[in-house]
């Protein structure tokens, strides 16, 4: 065993611990899993159908395969069709908001849901995938469906099993 004096000397010699131990932790079990499409399958549409990738532990999407959710530009549109209409966002124009009918459930890829698949990181996951600057980064991880778009706010989306950055959307 090797014995340290000081901190400034521990850090030095073993850099994780300045991290923090949840963050050392998350980098850790990162560097153990195995690629992206082996961790987690997902779902993706060829043509008109859904093809799983890998092998996805949870249902195929109820979303049509190569359907996009509509959303009205006015308000009686919205509000005909089950949409809230008024400000969202940062900005006070109106916009509608409308319901997904798949809100809530697991997804492995944006492309399953109506709106976004979206990661529900840990403040230490949240904090890695916030360092990470253009590389080639991944962690592989399942998120839920949107309960509604448009979405505002930094997220963690679900592109192939895998998440790579945040996108914040105001």
């Amino acid at each position: 065993m090797i014995a340290v004096r000081n901190t400034a000397a521990a850090l030095k010699r073993f850099p994780l611990l300045g991290l923090g131990l949840g963050l050392g932790l998350a980098i850790l079990l990162w560097l153990l899993t195995p690629s992206a499409s082996s961790a987690f399958g997902y779902w993706t549409c060829a043509g008109a159908s859904w093809v799983a990738v890998g092998k996805p532990d949870y249902p195929m999407p109820i979303k049509t395969c190569g359907s996009k959710l509509e959303i009205p530009g006015m308000q009686e549109a919205c509000e005909k069709v089950g949409g809230r209409w008024g400000p969202a966002g940062l900005f006070p124009r109106p916009i509608c908001r409308m319901p997904t009918r798949d809100g809530g459930r697991v997804c492995g890829d944006t492309g399953e849901c109506e709106g976004y698949c979206l990661a529900a990181l840990t403040r230490a996951q949240f904090d890695l995938v916030m360092r990470w600057r253009g590389g080639q980064q991944k962690l592989p991880i399942l998120g839920k469906c949107t309960p509604h778009v448009p979405v505002f706010g930094c997220m963690a989306i679900v592109r192939q099993g895998v998440v790579t950055g945040i996108m914040c959307r105001d």
